[in-house]
């Protein structure tokens, strides 16, 4: 995998907490930072996917594929979110078929 470099400054204690996790899950600050960004990135796709579920702006596959999780993944969630599926006709063709 390439790999890019990004530079930034933390406040103290929070570099502090960094350097805990590492050492209580036995890897480097680094990976630390990269796992917590992923984890981030993941939760961020997933509200935004969810947002626009919810106002309307994208259906139901759309907010799936955003989010990158499973149709039913994104069905589940979005019942536990209690977020109303609006669907169009042609949308319940479409999820019909394929």
């Amino acid at each position: 995998m390439k790999t890019k470099t990004i530079t930034t400054r933390v406040p103290e204690d929070l570099f502090r907490e960094l350097n805990e996790i590492g050492e209580v899950e036995k890897i480097d600050r680094a990976e630390v930072i990269r796992r917590l960004l992923s984890n981030a990135a993941k939760h961020w796709k997933m509200e935004k996917a969810l947002e626009l579920l919810r106002d309307g702006k994208v259906t139901i596959r759309k907010a799936a594929k955003i989010a990158e999780v499973t149709y039913v993944e994104m069905l589940d969630l979005s019942s536990q979110r209690d977020i109303a599926i609006k669907m169009e006709p042609e949308d319940v063709i479409k999820d019909l078929e394929g």
